[in-house]
Order: structure tokens, then C-alpha cells, then sequence
């Protein structure tokens, strides 16, 4: 029922649904055009106008033939009384009105339509262009893929979304992940159905200041307001939403089928996207190939392909690479160059998929095999080269490397697993995306979604340390040993610090629980943070606070507390230096190479200042 509950919601505020609305009663008011006069007529044929029947051309009652030249009429027309100046691309200005091209069974608001090849059964609402077109035509009903649906995952089709123009993240998690009751499914379908209905129009769309220019083929679309869109190759049956605050760009060769692009969403320079869903801000240019997949709001995907996937926020692909049959609802992740995440067919069926964690990283020239599961370990790294085999995955911030043929009792195609590394090694990246994706998600994906203390991530490290306590200590492990280690082996030095690293991960996150506590409520003061801790919320919480080692007094605490965070701190900036020490050793001018990240800097030191603060008014108050 939650799941219904969300769908009304966002039909109810859809874009598609207003807009719809006001379409509709302008192409049903025809109340205030009128009958072109003879002498109107006559001036319009003088310009080199032409019509086989005047009288189905209707015009606003301030109607002036002067700005509509050369141009042909077919069918039902309503023009209205052209004023003013528009820019087309390049900022020229150029006066409202219809130049060299022919038009049928159109409603032209306002706008600028020039030399456009073929412009039949649109509504081109005022302020819009149409520039060197070679066709924009609409066709029947238009329904702009609503309700229709996209498989992803593996590519036998079972995993299906019903998707409209306005569909968000968790209407997409509730289709693949919670499953509902038979009528709850019923009742979904029905209102998408309702909704298609409610919002089909007999046209299409070009809206307010929207721009079309130097494109050949459009058909079957609705171009929000004040969408650019230049150079492009063909545009079919797709809904491009935009606005004037998150302006939606399209450019340079691009072909887009089938789809529907949300707000603020750039696809450039020989993109190719077909079946797909585009939500707000996603990048896609260079060449890059996104088919049959739904794309979380900030991704870019740059030359790579994408295919039968479900991405979610975040994720990054600028180079040469493969993902297909993803299901990655967390995102936040990276692919590098030559990335191979889509090892699906097994000689049989195409039938495999995978299941990446939050903030994975694919390194350069890796072969991900499929099946794989990686969603209990966000935050892992596969190191570059690596060839993964197909495996399930229960280590958060792993980094997977290659393994060695020559360790005894270990099988040579195991890679080796290290378990808490991203955690304890690379706090310098774990932090910089932190600042990159807050920066880059702002006002569209929820500022708590990347997070390395998210309750996922949480309970997933909680139940790493948990099989980590083994009973027979080895210098080597398998998963034979240690659930979850999928095909990878794990030392046993490797063993004892990631338990130091699960641990201290598990202390930061409780000891700043008690003092959240404390700082709601003063009267909790006096407490010791042994009564402290029956005062937490949830069986997860308590459960990981028994096994969090906690000091005597609420004052030894959040010092305790503050050292935790000053060594963070600490290590990012040391991960930092060693990075900038190595390239000042190999190249003499690195440092004018590489300018400090200045933002990124005041950003840390003043996330960490505000931690010190924070601390310091609770020691404060303790008195």
C-alpha cells in the first residue's frame, strides 16, 4: 500500500500532469481566433505564402501577416499575433514568426519557426524556436512512455519497471526490491494506466523558450520548457522535461529512442540513448551507449556503454567501459578504463547479473565474471587487472587484488581479499567523494545518502566483525573458513586488522550515538555511558554497543570520541602527502601540475573543526 501511496504522490505533483492540463484547453479554445480577412490573405500569398484552403488557418484577432514568409499551410493552423525579438543560437536576434517552412495542423504560440522541412500536428508555445529542422512531426495519441516498461538486470526480461517521465528512485527500488501484494501490483498498473490516459495528447510538444535548432528528425516527443537542443540527430517518442531553473541539454549528433530525460540533463557529442529513463542531472555525452536502463539522478557516463542496468545515484564512467545487467541501487561508485562489469553469458543463456555495493570502484582493465553480489560490501575497490570470478561478497571497504600462484593450499585462481582497507588506507577518497557528491547532488539526491555511517553500511560491518571472530586461527582463509569471503583467500595479519579496523569503525559510530543522546537532552548529563547505552534506539544499535568497549565517565568519552576523529582527520591528510610525495619523486614540476584543492581542504578542516565544537560544548557542559 506504501508503494501505491508513493505513486499518487508523484503523479499528483508530476510536471507532465499540469502541463498536460493546459495544453489541452489550449488546443480546445478556439474561441479567440478568427477568419484571415481577404486582404490578409492576399498579403500572406504576396510574401510567398501558400495555402490550399485559407479559411482552415485561424488567427489571434491583433493578427499582422508581415512576419510569415515563404512558408506552406496545411490543414488546421492558429497563429497568433507575432511580437518581439528572439535569440537563435549564436545570440543573433531574429523577429518572431514563420519563415520558409511548412506548417500543418499546428498551434503556433508566439515563437519562431524557421526553415523547418516539415512541422505537423505540434504545439510550439510562445518564445520557443524552431530552427533548420528537417522534421518535427507528431503522430496519433502520444503517451510518452508511460507505464511502459524496462527490463533490467539479468536479460531474460524477469526483472521489470514501469516507468513514466517523473518516476523517482524509490519507485523503482519498490518494483525490484519489495515486491507487493498481487492487488497492490493491480492497483499500481491502474493508476499508471489512469495517469497515460489522463495525460495523452494528440500532439506534440515544444515548450516555452524552448530551442530546437539544426536537428534533423524529432517525432513523437514533448520538449519541455527551455530545453536546448542543437545539432541533434533524431529524437523519437521521448519526453524531455526541463525548466528554467534546470535547463535540459541536448546536442551534437545525438540520438535518443524511447526515453524519458527528467530535468537538468545533459546528452552531447554522439551519445546514443534508447529505452531508458534519464533522471535529473545525469550526464551522458561522448559516444557513450545507455540501452534499456534507468540512470539515478548526477550520474555521468562518458564514452562508456550501459545496458539492461538499474544505476544509481553517483555513479561515475568517464572512459572506455562495459556495465550490463546491473542492479546498483546505492551508487555513488566509479568504473575505470576498459572496465569489464558484464561477464553475463555463461555459454547457455544470458541470464546473469550483478549487484554492486555503494561507493564500489571498479579499477582499470578488470573482468567482472556473473554471477556476482557485491551489495554487503559497499565501498569495496577491485584493483586494476583483476579478473573476479562469479561469487558472493560480504566485506565492506574490501579492496580485492590479485592473488599468489604460489601460496600453498590456496587455489591459483583465488584472488586475495583485504577486508576494511578502503576504511583504514584510503580515508583521503572516502572523504573526497564525501565532498565531490554533496557538491554534485546538491538539491536533488538527499545530502545523507553517501555515507559511510549509513545504516546499511552498519549492520553490514557489524556482521563482517562478527565472522571475523573464527575459532581456529590459519595463516590463510577461504570461504570455507569465513563465510562471505566469496572466491577470494584472506590472510591471517590481514584477519587481525581488519577485526582492529571493523572495531574502531564500530566505536566512532556508537560513541557519537551517546553524545547526540546528551546533546538532546542535558538532564542526561550525569548519566555513565553504560546507562547511556540502554537509552539507544533499536536492537542493531544495542546489540553493537555491548561489543564497543566504553570508558568509565561521559567526560572520558568524548575525549575518546575526539581522538577517533582527530586520527580520521589525520589519515586523510596523510593520504593525501604520500600521494603528492610520490609525484614530486617521479615528476620535478608536479606541484605547478597540481594545484591544491583548496575547496576541498577548507571543506575537511572545517567538518572537522565543527566535530572539535561540537565535542567541546558537551565537555562544557558536563562542567
Amino acid at each position: 500500500m506504501q508503494r501505491l501511496l508513493k505513486l499518487k504522490k508523484v503523479l499528483k505533483n508530476s510536471v507532465l500532469a499540469s502541463l498536460s492540463e493546459s495544453l489541452k484547453a489550449a488546443k480546445a479554445n478556439g474561441g479567440k481566433f478568427r477568419a484571415l480577412s481577404g486582404e490578409e490573405i492576399s498579403a500572406l500569398e504576396k510574401d510567398g505564402n501558400r495555402c490550399e484552403d485559407w479559411s482552415r488557418v485561424l488567427v489571434d484577432a491583433n493578427f499582422a501577416p508581415g512576419r510569415i514568409r515563404n512558408s506552406v499551410f496545411m490543414g488546421d493552423v492558429r497563429l497568433p499575433a507575432f511580437y518581439g525579438t528572439l535569440l537563435l543560437p549564436g545570440d543573433v536576434s531574429f523577429p518572431t514568426g514563420i519563415y520558409d517552412s511548412l506548417v500543418c495542423n499546428c498551434i503556433i504560440e508566439n515563437a519562431l519557426v524557421y526553415k523547418v522541412g516539415m512541422l505537423c500536428n505540434v504545439l510550439v508555445r510562445n518564445s520557443a524556436v524552431v530552427q533548420n529542422v528537417g522534421s518535427l512531426v507528431s503522430s496519433g495519441k502520444i503517451n510518452y512512455m508511460i507505464g511502459s516498461t524496462i527490463a533490467v538486470g539479468n536479460e531474460m526480461g524477469a526483472r521489470k519497471v514501469r516507468v513514466f517521465p517523473d518516476i523517482t528512485t524509490d519507485l523503482v527500488d519498490v518494483q525490484l526490491f519489495h515486491k507487493g501484494e498481487p492487488d497492490v501490483e493491480a492497483a499500481f498498473d491502474e493508476q499508471l494506466k489512469l495517469f497515460r490516459e489522463e495525460t495523452a495528447l494528440p500532439f506534440g510538444v515544444v515548450g516555452k523558450g524552448a530551442v530546437v535548432s539544426n536537428t534533423n528528425i524529432v517525432r513523437n516527443s514533448w520538449i519541455g520548457s527551455h530545453a536546448r537542443i542543437e545539432g541533434a540527430s533524431k529524437i523519437r517518442n521521448t519526453v524531455i522535461l526541463s525548466s528554467l531553473e534546470e535547463s535540459t541539454h541536448i546536442y551534437d549528433s545525438v540520438i535518443i529512442e524511447n526515453t524519458n530525460v527528467q530535468m537538468g540533463v545533459k546528452v552531447h557529442t554522439g551519445a546514443e540513448v534508447q529505452g531508458s529513463v534519464l533522471m535529473s542531472r545525469v550526464r551522458v555525452g561522448s559516444k557513450a551507449i545507455v540501452k534499456s536502463s534507468i540512470v539515478a539522478p548526477c550520474c555521468h557516463i562518458e564514452e562508456g556503454e550501459v545496458n539492461s542496468s538499474y544505476v544509481g545515484p553517483l555513479v561515475q564512467m568517464h572512459h572506455h567501459s562495459l556495465l550490463i545487467a546491473a542492479l546498483w541501487p546505492e551508487g555513488c561508485g566509479n568504473i575505470g578504463y576498459g572496465a569489464n562489469v558484464g561477464s553475463n553469458h555463461t555459454g547457455r543463456m544470458p541470464d546473469q547479473e550483478i549487484m554492486p555495493g555503494q561507493g564500489m570502484f571498479f579499477g582499470l582493465g578488470v573482468n567482472i565474471k556473473f554471477p556476482a553480489n557485491y551489495r554487503e560490501s559497499p565501498f569495496t575497490l577491485v584493483a586494476s587487472g583483476v579478473t573476479t570470478l562469479p561469487q558472493r561478497l560480504k566485506f565492506p571497504f574490501s579492496l580485492i587484488r590479485p592473488g599468489d600462484p604460489q601460496l600453498m593450499g590456496v587455489p591459483a585462481k583465488l584472488n586475495e581479499l583485504v577486508p576494511a582497507w578502503n576504511y583504514t588506507r584510503n580515508a583521503y577518497a572516502m572523504d573526497r567523494n564525501l565532498f565531490k557528491y554533496s557538491q554534485r547532488g546538491k538539491g536533488c539526491v538527499p545530502a545523507s545518502f553517501f555515507s559511510i555511517f549509513n545504516p546499511d553500511t552498519v549492520r553490514q560491518v557489524y556482521d563482517a566483525y562478527n565472522r571475523l571472530q573464527v575459532g581456529q586461527v590459519r595463516d590463510v582463509y577461504t570461504k570455507e573458513h569465513i563465510d562471505g569471503l566469496g572466491e577470494n583467500f584472506m590472510r591471517e595479519r590481514v584477519r587481525q586488522g581488519a577485526l582492529t579496523a571493523y572495531g574502531e569503525y564500530l566505536e566512532r559510530y556508537v560513541l557519537d550515538l551517546l553524545i547526540t543522546l546528551v546533546e538532546a537532552d542535558d538532564s542526561l548529563l550525569k548519566q555513565t555511558p553504560r546507562e547511556l547505552r540502554k537509552l539507544l534506539t533499536g536492537d542493531l544499535n544495542r546489540e553493537i554497543a555491548r561489543v564497543v568497549p566504553l570508558p568509565e565517565t561521559l567526560d572520558e568519552l568524548v575525549k575518546r570520541f575526539r581522538i577517533l576523529e582527530k586520527n580520521w582527520f589525520e589519515n586523510v591528510f596523510h593520504g593525501l602527502d604520500k600521494d603528492n610525495e610520490r609525484g614530486r619523486a617521479i615528476f620535478d614540476d608536479y606541484d605547478d601540475a597540481h594545484p591544491v584543492d583548496t575547496a576541498f581542504l577548507e571543506w575537511e578542516k572545517g567538518r572537522f573543526e565543527e566535530t572539535v565544537k561540537r565535542l567541546s560544548n558537551v565537555l562544557k557542559n558536563i562542567g
